[in-house]
């Protein structure tokens, strides 16, 4: 059991020095946990991570990684047709790096 975490781990650094995809998803616990709301539902807004996240992240650093990762053009950002003042995000272009990387660690834990 114990080798299963130290090659979770070595997955974990591994993409934190390459220059990918998921070096943006694994940057920092933070990133990882924004990605993963975003990636779990179909419409998410900046609101509703502030609130999911129930204040152990602040404000400013969920608005850094979404503004981060529209401008690298891993999230996508679009606002709603009926109220303009909500904006939605999803990361549709990191779908393939994140059920890749999903499909791995299910192998390393069966």
């Amino acid at each position: 059991m114990k080798n299963k975490f130290i090659k979770i781990a070595s997955d974990l650094v591994s993409h934190v020095h390459d220059t990918g995809v998921l070096s943006f998803v694994f940057k920092t616990k933070v990133h990882f946990i924004i990605i993963c709301y975003i990636y779990g539902h179909d419409k998410i807004t900046f609101e509703n991570l502030c609130k999911i996240t129930q204040s152990t992240v602040s404000r400013t650093t969920i608005q850094t990684i979404l503004l981060e990762g529209v401008k690298l053009g891993y999230l996508k950002k679009f606002i709603d047709k009926k109220d303009k003042r909500k904006k939605y995000y999803s990361c549709e272009a990191l779908s393939p790096a994140l059920e890749k990387w999903h499909n791995q660690q299910q192998k390393i834990f069966n």
